[in-house]
């Protein structure tokens, strides 16, 4: 559940690609945490704006040194993986507000149809290589976690 505008709204979680695909892309950023100087999370809460509003997203980075608090500000990286029933204008409006939130960079990673977007200040485009990448992380081959994934449903 994610806190909007006074209510809790439900997440779109738990399908077998998309938890896959939070699990492998959270091992792919585990393995660089010490090696880069930062800290990944699996659905921690971040402050996106003071009305209050809080989103959940489904992997994020904070470079370190950072304060540990319960809820997380302005993480580096935010990662959202679409789930069937995401719809398009829910996912803009989240990275809507991500950017209004100061995170400097938001990647949209689908795993049904097999495609990966990324949103910084200059908008948003879909990665057509299939590879996104920050300073602090490095660069994430999504083509290699989706050969992972296994057979797409249907």
């Amino acid at each position: 559940m994610e806190y909007v505008d006074g209510q809790l709204v439900e997440r779109h979680v738990g399908e077998y690609f998309h938890s896959r695909m939070q699990s492998l892309t959270g091992g792919v950023l585990g393995q660089r945490e010490q090696e880069r100087g930062f800290r990944g999370f699996i659905a921690q809460r971040v402050h996106v704006n003071d009305e209050p509003r809080y989103r959940i997203p489904d992997l994020c980075v904070k470079a370190l040194p950072h304060e540990a608090t319960p809820v997380l500000v302005r993480p580096d990286l935010v990662i959202e993986i679409v789930s069937p029933d995401d719809t398009i204008p829910e996912m803009l409006a989240k990275v809507g507000e991500y950017l209004a939130a100061g995170i400097p960079h938001i990647w949209v990673i689908d795993p049904y149809q097999r495609t990966v977007a990324e949103a910084d200040r200059k908008g948003m485009r879909r990665c057509a290589s299939g590879v996104a990448e920050t300073d602090l992380v490095g660069a994430v081959d999504f083509n290699a976690l989706f050969a992972r994934l296994g057979q797409r449903p249907g």
